[in-house]
């Protein structure tokens, strides 16, 4: 392990030093003072050092001294670290413990400097606790509320999360727009807990944790980006999809306490979606196959509500609702066929609300957060109605949504149809049976058309609710698509994106040359993928696996049209194998292919950021409206 003080020279943090307090002396600190010395820094030749300017801070304990962020650079490694650089004639106390000493230095002949260094990888969780709470509150996130963001998933938070602060940094100054919300992965799928993430042992590829990224884990390894990044813009950060599922009242219950357990361990979050919808009650709705009468209806009515409840929701919902021109009168059929629907999963809703609120009030950052109900798992496509009966249910009963994400028909890490024919195919099997007619009846066979119509409706309910849209799988999607949104929501959309960014990485690896040590990691997590849909590791669509490896081999498809043409079951599933070993090593190093993945060398680092951040603000520049 090499130590702080040898992986230092000294003479390079007195060059750093140097730096810092020629150019502040007599000027205050601000973001063009930060510029300034990132220009500066670039000049100064370091060989060991690489400072993020950005992060530099004044030690609130010793206004004569600063804090700033660095990597040093010893035998190939970058060992993160974090610089404490104070006048020797009043050092002041280090708020952080046990900083190391790397010197004093008297850069110039002038006066003399004391430099301490503090670990300062994303993993140094009480030392990034320290620094956003202690030092320079403006890099903790908040929540959104009506803002438009891209919401970005990060399955590699140290290699992904950089080139997200790096995209918004350059959205903002295109578009004076601050669209960052860039933390974010599902808190009881990609993530769960630290406890589970040791116990895993990467044999069930679809288990919680895949990532092995645990919840908190991401929540300070966006503390540190946003700090390495000079990020004090405000970015949300998600604990997204906390899934509550069951077959039976107990499997459930007892899935609401692991989703509480999420909750809590997402304390620092600013931003819950809740995923309900495998509780939705899909007889309730006529769109399916076997729907109930309306007899069956009406019993079942009064099974889901009590007395009180049930007369309190006929009320609510009898009065018409005009929004944006259209006028929306409910049934009291449709009533009941809502409340059946919808009824348990709704007040589920309530109860996550109210942990919610209660766990961000006991952790000291007050009960103002985000909350999206997610609709997008359902097996129906998201109506109007619907989202009007949701939202309304959730604001009359003191619990408001800030963001609404409904079902459109997107499929994770796909293009959405452009034809009649292709939405036949796309639309196969699935309950969405009036999507065809009304793409042929009323939009000349366009699916585009008809989605933007859709979306439109759906966006100016969310805006009646002072909510907004949320898109969930947006991933893949095409240019013509991402236009068709922002003009239906004219700009004001939270789009959410994650497995494209892991898929860029795969990219990577895959183009390297044959035989290469890279090359040979990508290759074994397809061919380890392959091995468990052979064990049937993801249920019935394990059965893909075999003809589209000998349609397309390990090809992951072109992301400039959606992947259409890769192998789509790889580029859905390859992404859990991180969670895996990579037991077919043959040179014994049998370790998580995620442990690989994180020593990425620099080239391949810096080029899977530079295709990160392209996505990032072509989707930005596509969803302006």
């Amino acid at each position: 392990m090499i130590s702080l003080e040898s992986s230092v020279k000294l003479h390079e943090a007195a060059a750093v030093a140097d730096l810092i307090f020629q150019s502040l002396h007599g000027r205050s600190l601000s973001d063009e003072a930060r510029q300034d010395l990132e220009v500066r820094g670039a000049k100064l030749g370091l060989a060991t050092l690489r400072v993020w300017f950005g992060s530099l801070s004044a030690d609130p304990a010793n206004p004569s001294a600063f804090y700033v962020a660095a990597d040093a650079l010893a035998d190939g490694r970058r060992i993160p670290l974090l610089f404490h650089l104070a006048p020797s004639s009043a050092p002041g106390p280090i708020l952080f413990p046990n900083p190391v000493l790397i010197g004093r230095v008297q850069p110039g002949g002038g006066r003399e400097i004391v430099v301490n260094a503090i670990p300062f990888a994303s993993t140094d969780r009480i030392n990034i606790r320290l620094f956003t709470d202690k030092v320079d509150r403006s890099f903790l996130p908040r929540p959104q509320g009506p803002l438009a963001a891209i919401a970005v998933g990060n399955r590699h938070p140290e290699i992904s999360l950089p080139a997200a602060f790096e995209a918004f940094r350059q959205i903002e100054q295109a578009t004076s727009r601050n669209m960052a919300s860039t933390v974010q992965l599902s808190a009881t799928r990609e993530m769960t807990t630290d406890e589970a993430i040791a116990d895993r042992d990467g044999e069930t590829p679809t288990a919680a944790g895949h990532t092995r990224v645990s919840i908190r884990h991401l929540y300070h390894a966006g503390l540190w980006a946003a700090i390495r990044s000079g990020w004090r813009k405000g970015y949300n950060a998600e604990a997204d999809h906390v899934i509550i599922t069951g077959n039976t009242p107990a499997e459930i219950a007892a899935s609401i306490v692991a989703g509480k357990l999420a909750i809590e361990r997402a304390a620092g979050f600013t931003k819950f979606t809740t995923d309900t919808s495998r509780m939705f009650q899909l007889q309730a709705d006529p769109r399916h196959p076997r729907p109930w009468p309306a007899t069956e209806l009406e019993q079942r009515f009064e099974l889901a509500l009590d007395a009180q409840d049930r007369a309190w929701v006929l009320e609510e919902f009898s009065r018409p609702l005009e929004i944006a021109g259209r006028k929306y009168v409910f049934s009291r059929e449709e009533i009941v066929r809502f409340a059946v629907k919808f009824g348990e999963s709704l007040k589920v809703n309530e109860e996550l609300y109210d942990h919610i609120r209660k766990v961000k009030t006991d952790f000291g950052t007050g009960d103002h957060f985000d909350f999206e109900p997610s609709l997008d798992e359902a097996d129906t496509l998201t109506t109007p109605a619907e989202l009007i009966f949701y939202m309304q249910w959730l604001k009359s009963r003191g619990r408001p949504a800030q963001l609404v994400p409904p079902n459109l028909g997107f499929k994770k890490r796909q293009a959405y149809p452009e034809t009649l024919e292709a939405l036949e195919k796309y639309s196969h099997h699935k309950m969405w049976p009036e999507l065809l007619p009304a793409v042929s009846g009323h939009f000349h066979g366009d699916p585009l058309a008809e989605l933007g119509a859709r979306v439109s409706e759906l966006a100016e309910v969310a805006r009646h609710f002072q909510g907004t849209l949320s898109i969930h799988s947006g991933s893949g999607k095409q240019a013509a698509v991402l236009e068709q949104i922002g003009r239906a929501t004219r700009g004001r959309v939270n789009y959410k994106i994650s497995g494209e960014l892991q898929l860029q990485l795969l990219d990577v690896l895959s183009e390297q040359p044959a035989g290469s040590y890279w090359r040979g990691i990508f290759e074994r997590m397809c061919r380890r993928t392959n091995e468990f849909a052979a064990a049937n590791a993801f249920g019935d669509e394990s059965a893909l696996a075999e003809p589209y490896m000998k349609d397309r081999g390990m090809y992951l498809g072109d992301a400039s049209r959606g992947r259409v043409d890769g192998n789509l079951f790889l580029v859905f599933w390859v992404g859990n194998l991180v969670g895996s070993r990579d037991a077919a090593a043959s040179d014994g190093d049998h370790r998580f292919f995620k442990q690989k993945l994180d020593e990425l060398p620099d080239d391949l680092l810096a080029e899977t950021r530079r295709r990160n951040a392209a996505y990032i603000v072509w989707l930005a520049e596509h969803l302006r409206g």
